[in-house]
């Protein structure tokens, strides 16, 4: 891996694939990018900018949202609840990344949401805030599907199939219905990929792909051509085993570990009692069990199996090594499935009005609707539910309220409630004065989430200890009844470029770029009171209650870039980012560390320096982008997982303050029949102001590490020394083709090898104390160690001169096992897991396409 990322870093080359997808063989070709908002050759644009074209993610490989990660510096794909949830870090700011889709905020963001019929996919470093719609303090992510072509009558049918039962299929059809002013376009999508983690003693499997999609969009430019509209309606179904967590690192040190085996072992009734006896008394109360001593004692009889459970399967994990991660204990007890069905509707008009006055005008409306509802069983524990299992999603995902859970007894029902919808308008002027002496751009941006009303079900459950310490043997609820709400952005902003190459006529050119965007949010939620029923088990609704939050802050941007001749340019930038703070809805948070019931919003302040170089040396062409970074990074909202009392729950903190300095280096080389490309990101992220509660709620008021100020109630306590999640220090791949030197009768022919490789990246904000606290095996346990993963290629375009084209593929050949994610909570459950990423796949790919 040094090799890898020392030579990347040497060669100081990444992906340059053209979103035009118009790249000659033997050059590198010019990559239009849409970075602000508008067509421009990449090696214009002041801003650092990865672009992947429709051609280079299926010679990448890149068939999923997380496939982008290797592909891209700086990029890492985040996820907690399995395989429909995620998003993605940019040099290291989980959550502060907005995906658009066609323009509009929202886009795919589940962690194996499936990019097909898709333009390009572009990743801009850095805060976007000034020029898009939603307010964002990372980057921003934009996924392109192709639009209709006016006078192409055209299509293609491309099916995939490999070991694990692979099977993607893609049909689509492209019909002009009018000349240069109409045409539609169709396209679906089926992706199965067989669960890849076993069930132990079963034939079911988890990590399941199995889903199907289509996209209808219509493309309208009547007359002149001054009117345009595009729409889509895109819908995404999915039906599948949920995701699986493997057993990582334990705590059998647990009190509920060291009980008494029953109530007839020494201090076993009075051990029980304390332990046990609050949930025993509702139970006889209730007529669940005859008398307290047997409730006592079964109770301790579950008990006793937790430990022997817990060491047996981490046992079983740490001899058998990558093969054993991929199988789990079963889960009689529910239902390891997950669904999800999404609709995204956008639609985009634009006007141009030509020159008016002293400037030209353009007017773009974007408007977009998305409605979304899933729900999630899976085990968070690696032990088939012995410890915990759960029904819940992603907090911050698009559908995270849909979910309408109840328990029958013990045991957990549910099933995908409501839609959560998503209304999204942006409204823009655009126009340049001159000959391109000031380029303009002003807007506004408003959306609106109505919060469910559900008082069927709730959103989140979760079972631990088998149950042992709730009066009915089941789960407990983490969050209330939603009983509606909503929750509200609205935003103005402007951005202008200037030509001021007067002032340096020795330059080329010479621009500044000046750009304000100020953001009103506001959320007020309604929600009900749970308390449960407990001779049927079921959640009953209580009282309301109201939470309610406001913010606004800035986002901001000011560049100077110099274009010191044709293939050299040069800038400075400095941006701020802002994103607005929300209200966590838990039940029982006492105890919770760091819990607050309203977040605030968080911000970034970044410098970054850069380079975009085109040259020609003999027969090498190449292309060589650099950039330089520094982010402060201020109230930094973060997810926490904790269980208090039996009783599991996300929320986010603030966590106070991190810098990440950084570089990444993208370019490309191309020589005879060989392309060379690569990309490396260096990052050194650190925090540098946390003081906080004890993540693990172990240090308590008297102990020497408190600081001042505190309270008989709470101690908090220095965490800036943990290392900052979701980020590796050391990021690249490189990727050599060969285009093979056959005549033209037979078609093109190419070989392609891609190797990624990452040094270690933390998922924990409080790694360091978990490690201080369980020691330097556990260290594995919070993060993913560095790895590689190689992917190779062959392609043969245009067999015989025919239509057809075919492919054969490895992705993952050396079999890497790498997570994706880690869940800790050995202080509250003696448990940590992960959740790892696909093994290798293999297969062959058929395509034809036909028209013109």
């Amino acid at each position: 891996m040094t090799a890898l990322l020392c030579g990347a870093a040497a060669a100081a080359i990444a992906t340059a694939a053209s979103a035009s997808d118009e790249q000659a063989g033997t050059d590198v070709g010019e990559v239009v990018v849409t970075a602000r908002r508008v067509e421009e050759n990449i090696q214009e644009v002041p801003v650092a900018v990865t672009a992947l074209s429709e051609s280079a993610i299926k010679e990448r490989g890149i068939v999923t949202t997380t496939d982008v990660m290797f592909a891209a510096p700086s990029v890492q794909m985040t996820t907690q609840f399995g395989r429909l949830s995620g998003g993605f870090s940019i040099r290291g700011l989980a959550g502060g990344t907005q995906t658009y889709y066609a323009e509009v905020p929202g886009g795919p963001t589940e962690s194996a949401a499936p990019l097909y019929d898709v333009g390009s996919v572009q990743v801009l470093n850095g805060p976007q805030g000034t020029l898009f719609g939603r307010a964002n303090t990372a980057g921003a992510v934009l996924v392109t599907p192709n639009r209709p072509k006016f006078n192409a009558f055209n299509g293609s049918f491309e099916v995939q199939q490999g070991n694990l039962g692979l099977s993607r299929i893609t049909g689509v059809l492209n019909v002009p219905i009018m000349e240069d002013q109409l045409a539609m376009r169709l396209a679906v999508h089926r992706d199965h990929l067989d669960g890849y983690t076993k069930v132990l003693g079963s034939s079911q499997r988890l990590n399941e792909n199995n889903s199907q999609e289509f996209r209808f969009s219509v493309d309208w430019r009547p007359g002149n051509g001054k009117f345009r509209n595009y729409a889509i309606l895109d819908y995404y179904d999915v039906d599948q085993a949920s995701g699986a967590t493997s057993l990582s690192a334990i705590n059998p040190t647990l009190a509920i570990y060291n009980l008494p085996a029953n109530i007839n072992a020494p201090n076993g009734l009075a051990a029980g009692t304390a332990t046990f006896g609050s949930a025993c008394n509702a139970a006889v109360t209730a007529g669940l069990s005859p008398n307290l001593t047997s409730c006592i004692d079964q109770r301790l009889r579950i008990a006793a199996t937790l430990r022997p459970g817990l060491e047996a399967e981490y046992a079983r994990i740490q001899a058998g090594g990558k093969d054993a991660t991929r199988s789990v204990p079963g889960d009689p007890a529910l239902d390891l499935s997950e669904t999800l069905r999404k609709w995204t509707f956008v639609n985009q008009t634009e006007y141009d009005f030509g020159q008016v006055g002293f400037t030209t005008l353009t007017f773009r409306n974007i408007f977009g609707f998305q409605a979304a509802k899933g729900a999630t069983g899976w085990d968070v524990d690696g032990l088939g539910g012995l410890i915990q299992s759960s029904v819940s999603v992603s907090q911050t995902s698009s559908y995270a309220f849909s979910v309408s859970a109840q328990q029958q007894g013990a045991r957990a029902v549910f099933e995908a409630g409501p839609y959560q919808k998503i209304y999204t308008n942006e409204t823009q002027l655009r126009g340049v004065v001159g000959d391109d002496l000031v380029s303009w751009s002003v807007g506004g941006f408003y959306q609106r989430t109505p919060a469910i009303r559900n008082l069927e079900g709730i959103r989140n459950l979760s079972r631990v200890f088998s149950g042992a310490t709730v009066p009915t043997l089941g789960y407990n609820p983490s969050f209330p009844f939603g009983d509606g709400g909503r929750t509200t952005q609205r935003a103005v902003y402007g951005q202008a470029t200037a030509d001021i190459s007067f002032i340096a006529p020795f330059l080329q050119g010479l621009h500044a770029t000046g750009g304000l965007r100020k953001s009103w949010d506001k959320s007020e939620i309604f929600s009900r009171a749970v308390s449960t029923n407990l001779q049927t088990g079921a959640y009953v609704v209580g009282a309301q209650s109201r939470s309610f939050t406001k913010s606004d802050g800035y986002n901001s941007t000011l560049t100077l870039d110099a274009q010191v001749n044709d293939d050299l340019l040069l800038y400075g930038a400095t941006r701020k980012g802002y994103r607005p703070g929300g209200i966590n809805l838990v039940l029982n948070a006492t105890g919770l560390p760091n819990y607050t019931p309203n977040y605030a919003p968080e911000t970034v302040r970044d410098y970054e320096l850069g380079s975009k170089f085109d040259f020609r040396t003999g027969g090498v062409r190449g292309r060589l982008n650099a950039a330089l970074y520094r982010t402060e990074y201020s109230d930094i909202q973060r997810t926490f997982n904790a269980s208090v009392n039996g009783i599991t729950t996300t929320y986010i903190v603030n966590a106070s303050a991190a810098v990440i300095k950084g570089a990444e280096l993208q370019g490309q080389f191309v020589f005879g029949d060989w392309d060379l490309s690569a990309n490396y990101a260096y990052a050194d992220a650190k925090f540098t102001d946390w003081i906080g509660a004890d993540p693990l709620a172990l240090i308590r008021p008297g102990n020497p590490r408190c600081t001042p100020p505190l309270t008989t109630a709470i101690c908090l306590i220095d965490l800036s020394d943990n290392p900052f999640p979701n980020i590796s220090k050391h990021q690249g791949s490189v990727t050599l083709k060969y285009n093979l030197p056959v005549d033209q009768d037979w078609g093109e022919m190419s070989v392609q090898g891609t190797i990624y490789a990452q040094s270690r990246r933390y998922f924990s904000d409080a790694a360091a104390r978990n490690i201080e606290q369980y020691g330097e095996a556990v260290r594995d346990a919070l993060s993913q160690k560095a790895f590689e993963r190689i992917n190779l290629r062959a392609d043969w375009k245009n067999i015989r001169g025919s239509r057809v084209s075919g492919a054969v593929f490895v992705n993952n050949l050396t079999d890497a096992n790498y997570a994706l994610t880690t869940i800790t909570q050995l202080h509250s459950l003696g448990t940590s897991v992960s959740i790892y990423g696909e093994p290798r796949t293999y297969g062959m790919q058929l395509s034809y396409a036909f028209g013109q």
